[in-house]
C-alpha cells in the first residue's frame, strides 16, 4: 500500500514539475526575428482569423513587448483589442504606430475602424479619408488580405442596410390610381 502511495506521489510531483517548466517557458521573453518570435506572430494572426481575439491580443502583445517597432503587430493588436471591446487601448496602439510612422495609412484605417465600431461615424470617415489620402484603397487592400476581408464585410453590411431601408420604406401608390392618393374619409 505504501508503494502505491509513493508511486502516486512521484507521478504528482512529475506532473507538477512539468507544468511549472511549461509555464516558465511560456514566460520566456522573445528575441526579435527568431523562429519563436515569428511563430508567436503567426499564431496571433491565426487566432485573429479564427475569431479568438483574446488569444490574438495576447500573442501580438508578446510580439510588441519583444519588438516595440513592429508596426504590423501593433496594428493587429489594435484590431484584436477592438474586437474585445477595448477601443481606448486599440486607439492607443494606432497612435503609437503613427508616432513612429506618421504616414502609415493602415494605422489611420484601423483607427477609423475602431471609431466606426464605437458608433463615431463622422470621426471614422475622417480617419478613413486620411488613410486613403496616403494610400489608395486598392493598394491598401492588396497589401493586407485581412483588411480586404474586413472592408468587404463592412461594405456588405452597408448594402444589407440599404436593402433593409428599401424594405422598410413604404411604397408610393401606383401612378394613375386616384383613389389611393385621396385622404382617408372622403
Amino acid at each position: 500500500m505504501v508503494t502505491i502511495w509513493r508511486g502516486i506521489g512521484v507521478v504528482c510531483t512529475l506532473v507538477l514539475l512539468a507544468s511549472c517548466s511549461s509555464q516558465k517557458s511560456a514566460q520566456v521573453p522573445l528575441a526579435p526575428q527568431t523562429p519563436a518570435f515569428e511563430k508567436v506572430y503567426q499564431d496571433g494572426r491565426l487566432a485573429f482569423k479564427e475569431g479568438r481575439y483574446d488569444e490574438a491580443a495576447a500573442q501580438f502583445a508578446r510580439v510588441v513587448a519583444a519588438d516595440p517597432e513592429n508596426l504590423k503587430a501593433r496594428l493587429n493588436w489594435a484590431a484584436a483589442l477592438s474586437h474585445l471591446n477595448q477601443p481606448g487601448e486599440a486607439i492607443i496602439q494606432c497612435q503609437n504606430v503613427l508616432a513612429r510612422d506618421p504616414t502609415n495609412a493602415e494605422a489611420y484605417y484601423q483607427w477609423g475602424a475602431v471609431l466606426r465600431r464605437m458608433g463615431q461615424h463622422q470621426e471614422a470617415v475622417e480617419k478613413f479619408d486620411q488613410a486613403f489620402a496616403l494610400k489608395p484603397m486598392a493598394e491598401l487592400l492588396q497589401e493586407d488580405p485581412l483588411l480586404q476581408q474586413r472592408l468587404q464585410a463592412y461594405l456588405k453590411g452597408q448594402r444589407r442596410q440599404a436593402l433593409d431601408d428599401d424594405v422598410a420604406r413604404p411604397k408610393p401608390p401606383p401612378e394613375g390610381d386616384e383613389e389611393s392618393r385621396q385622404p382617408a374619409g372622403r
